[in-house]
């Protein structure tokens, strides 16, 4: 016997349904597969024709699309003039195939979720609407094991603790705190549409990206209280001393970065976070 709810999950594609999911792309794809059905329709019958758009539309319901590659076409061949008006446009979506930790401002910048002048960088506007309103939405404020899993390209996520998973049998991760995790989980969700070449990316460099975005931020993800970011030298006794980075929420108490790294790679981590050090000092 069929296990139906089984089929559906294998085919379901939260990446690209739900909120994730792209209006031009599936718009497209519901074009294409009227094509197809008025092609059958007229080659066979009209109840052919109309079971094949039924068996479509399954598809690009549960999985956001019906042809491989959908989100690289529509950005290919749309005229920028209507992908725009889905928030889509062709400046927004740089194409990447690795990040350094010396090399995050300008991918973030490049693909317009923030800005860099004089000051600093910073979260665009624009982006930290659609982020906070995902935030919002409860829909990222308890992931699931498969969203996770999804986010950070394993093909098996198992959830081990509340803020913690197992990816693909081996790999560990964990976050901050449940602030962190609905941090992350929003705002993949947008650099996937964004960056081209994030599904190409390995965890630890989508994880990078998302730690990064973190750092920018000035509220908290949950309760939107203020949130500073501070920079302490850590000396140890038998060991070079180490940078702690540290954002932690004013009101809520809860951790949204915590980031130990050597100070000779404590740079590009400092940019973002315009940390103010404490009175041991960071040089900068």
């Amino acid at each position: 016997m069929v296990d139906i709810p089984a089929v559906v999950a294998r085919l379901e594609q939260p990446a690209y349904t739900g909120d994730n999911r792209c209006l031009p792309c599936t718009a497209v794809n519901v074009a294409i597969a009227l094509a197809l059905a008025a092609g059958l329709a007229v080659a066979g019958s009209a109840i052919t024709g109309a079971l094949a758009f039924g068996v479509c539309l399954v598809l690009i319901r549960l999985r956001g699309y019906l042809v491989p590659g959908t989100p690289t076409i529509t950005r290919r061949y749309l005229p920028d003039r209507l992908l725009e008006r889905f928030g889509k446009s062709t400046a927004d979506t740089p194409t990447i195939e690795t990040v350094s930790p010396d090399g995050l401002a300008s991918v973030l910048t490049a693909a317009g979720v923030a800005t860099a002048d004089e000051g600093g960088v910073r979260l665009a506007p624009a982006f930290r609407r659609r982020w906070n309103d995902r935030l919002s939405s409860g829909d990222a404020a308890d992931p699931s094991a498969a969203d996770i899993g999804s986010m950070l390209g394993a093909d098996e996520s198992e959830r081990v603790s509340e803020t913690a998973f197992v990816l693909d049998g081996q790999k560990r991760v964990r976050w901050e705190s449940t602030a962190a995790l609905a941090a992350d989980s929003a705002a993949a969700a947008e650099l996937r549409t964004r960056i081209d070449g994030w599904d190409a990316l390995e965890v630890g460099e989508r994880r990078d990206l998302l730690m990064g975005l973190r750092l920018l931020r000035t509220d908290c993800p949950t309760c939107r209280e203020r949130l500073p970011t501070t920079a302490e030298r850590l000396e140890h006794c038998c060991r070079r001393p180490r940078v702690g980075i540290r954002s932690v929420c004013e009101e809520c108490d809860r951790p949204v970065v915590e980031r130990v790294c050597s100070e000779a790679s404590a740079d590009p981590w400092l940019e973002l976070a315009g940390a103010t050090a404490d009175d041991s000092g960071v040089d900068r």
